[in-house]
């Protein structure tokens, strides 16, 4: 014949106390670790920042800056396309193009 259903025992709800002492605890412990992680991660950031960013001077734009520092104080020439045309231009020093705009 069909064997017996198995009984099971009725469990009965923790304490009150314990439940909210768990649940403190693990609350302190989840922020205490998500506050680690964080210092430890903008601590690592800050230092590699330091390494590639700042103690580097890139000799590309160096060598840029000191170019168009050139072009500012020199007259030139340059083409440029305005409405798929050809289009010369003139280029003046900055601080001639700053007399002619005070008059």
């Amino acid at each position: 014949m069909s064997s017996p259903a198995p009984t099971t025992t009725q469990i009965d709800d923790p304490e009150m106390g314990v439940t909210w002492f768990y649940s403190v605890v693990g609350i302190i412990f989840f922020v205490t670790f998500a506050l680690t992680v964080c210092v430890l991660f903008f601590g690592v950031q800050r230092d590699l920042i330091q390494d590639y960013v700042i103690d580097e001077k890139p000799a590309f734009s160096t060598n840029l800056r000191v170019e168009q520092t050139a072009l500012l104080g020199a007259y030139g020439t340059y083409t440029e396309e305005v409405d798929d045309k050809p289009t010369d231009r003139i280029r003046i020093p900055i601080e001639r193009a700053m007399e002619l705009l005070a008059k």
